[in-house]
């Protein structure tokens, strides 16, 4: 990550979900199930901090003096492993 971001920055995370099938599968299958689940995914919120495992994002924020409680609107928690890269935008 670059450790340039701080919070209040717009930011671009690509990452890696997780994913499942039901079913059975041999390991050759299981195999090429990986190649077929791992997408990068994209998010864009503004950089609120890293906590824990964390990296947390919000797409909405309202300043205190707005709105007098939570000022953080949809926030999204992506796990630090997943990510590949964050950028500020």
């Amino acid at each position: 990550m670059d450790n340039k971001i701080k919070k209040g920055d717009k930011v671009e995370v690509k990452w890696i979900d997780t994913f499942s099938y039901n079913g059975w599968y041999s390991e050759k299958e299981l195999i090429n199930k990986t190649k077929e689940g791992e997408e990068m995914m994209i998010s864009v919120g503004m950089f609120v901090g890293k906590f824990g495992s964390f990296i947390i994002i919000c797409g909405i924020y309202c300043p205190t003096e707005i709105l007098s409680h939570s000022p953080f609107g949809h926030p999204h928690w992506i796990p630090k492993g997943s990510i590949k890269s964050i950028k500020k935008l």
